[in-house]
């Protein structure tokens, strides 16, 4: 029995994949050996940031893991007030602490002693970094069920109440 008869048709004789020919006309039969084709490199980020097209996925892959290049208004107002949030945050959190009040997280109140600079840098960094991953990843459902942008929906309304009872507070100290 010759060995050249159990041979794989995908595999030419020193082992290597071949590449499949393309029929004359469609068959309706996927000879793609992997379902993801597309590479990736630093000109595929460059043409992301200067000429973005995606709003959501084509693929299913794309939909469940989707990081979009582009960004309707309305998660973008939600990322910018929640920075608008985090810096009156900032400001009345400091104007409290003139007032006789201190800062309840322990983190930040180390930062506050250290240096009032890096007390409002790391405050911002650690607002900006999570409202950007939530925007980039916008169409994502986390755990399942909840999409990133909800998420960022809710920390700006979480802020929103900060802002409110802190407004209180200096309503108290104040007047």
């Amino acid at each position: 029995m010759n060995s050249s008869s159990h041979a794989n048709p995908q595999f030419d004789s020193l082992g290597k994949l071949r590449k499949p020919t393309p029929p004359e006309k469609w068959d309706g039969v996927n000879r793609r050996f992997s379902e993801e084709r597309r590479s990736y490199s630093i000109a595929t980020l460059y043409s992301c940031l200067t000429s973005p097209r995606r709003f959501s996925g084509r693929r299913s892959s794309d939909r469940r893991f989707a990081i979009l290049d582009k960004f309707d208004s309305g998660i973008g107002f939600m990322a910018l007030g929640l920075m608008f949030l985090s810096i009156m945050d900032s400001v009345f959190t400091l104007s409290l602490i003139a007032a006789g009040g201190s800062e309840v997280n322990p983190f930040m109140n180390w930062l506050l002693g250290h240096s009032l600079f890096a007390f409002v840098g790391v405050k911002m960094v650690l607002t900006a970094v999570p409202a950007l991953i939530l925007v980039a990843t916008g169409n994502l459902l986390v755990f399942g069920y909840i999409r990133a942008r909800s998420i960022l929906a809710a920390m700006v309304g979480m802020y929103a109440g900060l802002i409110f009872y802190e407004i209180a507070l200096l309503k108290l100290a104040y007047f």
